[in-house]
């Protein structure tokens, strides 16, 4: 069994329209930088994560683990809570 290693942080908290905040690459660089292992992405924000491209295609979900992986971050969680 694999485990993730050091903090992960919330992106939600941080993502905006201007960068480093405005894409899920800019953003990991930013958590990277920061020291953060591990990231907790919200699954209502497009620019971050598309929810339903996810959905349909394992392609565009190794294209996200892939973006991550390139600065050292795991996926901890994606967070669904604002969908129900």
């Amino acid at each position: 069994m694999k485990t993730i290693k050091g903090p992960a942080i919330f992106l939600a908290q941080f993502a905006g329209d201007s960068a480093p905040f405005n894409s899920l690459d800019s953003i990991a660089g930013w958590a990277a930088g920061l020291g953060y292992k591990g990231v907790q992405i919200p699954s209502w924000d497009a620019r971050l994560f598309d929810l339903q491209r996810a959905a349909e295609s394992k392609t565009y979900c190794e294209e996200v683990k892939g973006t991550l992986a390139k600065h050292g971050l795991e996926i901890t969680e994606l967070s669904t809570h604002l969908q129900g």
